[in-house]
């Protein structure tokens, strides 16, 4: 498994409007942070809470990794991205740092979908 399979289960998930499914690309003590001056939120529930606006209405999003450095368990990715839904388009360009779970799997530690 490579980082940027978080990606593609993110896109998966939010397709689906399956909320546990994006939960569970997060660490436990993850950070989000929700958009341009807003607080980070912290821990995986309060990730989900945060994450319940993009399952408002059908959307699909498209995102790719443009890099990733990796060092060991760790990550460093930027990714471009695009959600289309019924009120349009939007897009970003995010910084992420994932780690390598014991079980092989990767998760954000933080998630910054804005770049800001």
């Amino acid at each position: 498994m490579t980082p940027t399979v978080v990606h593609e289960l993110f896109a998966k998930y939010l397709q689906n409007r399956d909320l546990d499914g994006l939960g569970s690309l997060f660490d436990d003590d993850a950070m989000f942070v929700p958009g341009p001056g807003q607080k980070p939120v912290y821990g995986r529930e309060g990730i989900k809470e945060a994450l319940k606006s993009y399952l408002d209405s059908p959307s699909t999003i498209e995102m790719g990794a443009t890099s990733v450095h990796r060092n060991g368990d760790l990550a460093m990715v930027q990714a471009s991205w695009r959600i289309t839904g019924e009120g349009g388009t939007v897009e970003g360009r995010a910084l992420e740092v994932m780690r390598r779970t014991s079980e092989g799997h990767w998760v954000y530690i933080i998630d910054n979908p804005y770049g800001v």
